[in-house]
């Protein structure tokens, strides 16, 4: 399904007081009540081409494109999932296609193709397969590589009210270039991409609340096309003249 994803750079010396604002309106989603500190951590591993097709597409700002990402969240466990993701862009509506497996299970099924190492979560007999065989093609017909590891702490909102909106605050963005899968856990060589602000998400099928507009008043909030892949890869200083052929092996 698309939803609206609406964006916007805040300070954090806003945080505490926009929370308070928002709370009235919101609960913490169930990822987040797990959480003691009320934060869950997120963690994207993204691909590109050698050329950063996907970026300088952002860049550009054409309105039909694509994201290719593995996530996962928390800490590694034995049993922690692993998402392979394509986040599509059109005009200003987003669409996810997404398959979860083990993460212990990505890199073999990133060599032999077996579906049967899909975790089907949802009871979809065919959807998550073919969105696994989607992340596949683009994988291979593109020569896709890992650009950059990304990772940030989530606090995550949804509507008390029943409908579909979320609000996350994502903080203390950090991230490294992308010299292996296992870079998906590491916290060691994660450096600052964002200093001293937090992007705020607002995600919606339809219509927003008349809150929300309020709260974005008064602040003096703006709406940005902020894209954390994006402002990582500057982060790092990552071009195309940096990649060398690249193996799971």
């Amino acid at each position: 399904m698309s939803r609206l994803e609406y964006k916007y750079l805040v300070s954090e010396k806003l945080l505490d007081e926009l929370r308070e604002n928002i709370l009235p309106f919101l609960n913490y989603d169930k990822y987040t009540l797990l959480r003691d500190d009320r934060e869950y951590t997120v963690r994207s591993l993204y691909f590109d081409t050698s050329t950063l097709t996907s970026y300088h597409e952002k860049l550009s700002g054409l309105m039909d494109r694509n994201k290719f990402r593995i996530r996962s969240y928390n800490e590694r466990t034995e049993s922690s999932p692993a998402f392979l993701e394509i986040k599509r862009k059109s005009s200003d509506f987003v669409y996810k296609d997404r398959a979860q497996l083990y993460f212990n299970d990505v890199i073999d099924f990133l060599r032999t193709k077996d579906s049967k190492l899909i975790q089907n979560k949802s009871g979809s007999e065919t959807e998550l397969p073919q969105n696994a065989k989607n992340f596949l093609y683009h994988y291979e017909a593109k020569g896709l590589l890992p650009i950059v590891n990304v990772v940030y702490d989530r606090e995550a909102y949804e509507c008390k009210f029943g409908s579909t909106l979320r609000i996350t605050f994502d903080k203390h963005v950090r991230s490294s270039v992308a010299t292996s899968f296992e870079n998906l856990f590491e916290e060691t060589n994660l450096k600052p991409s964002l200093k001293g602000s937090f992007v705020m998400e607002i995600k919606f099928h339809k219509v927003l609340p008349y809150w929300i507009p309020q709260i974005i008043n008064r602040y003096h909030l703006i709406r940005q096309a902020v894209s954390k892949y994006t402002i990582s890869v500057d982060a790092n200083k990552i071009n195309d003249k940096f990649f060398q052929p690249y193996s799971f092996s």
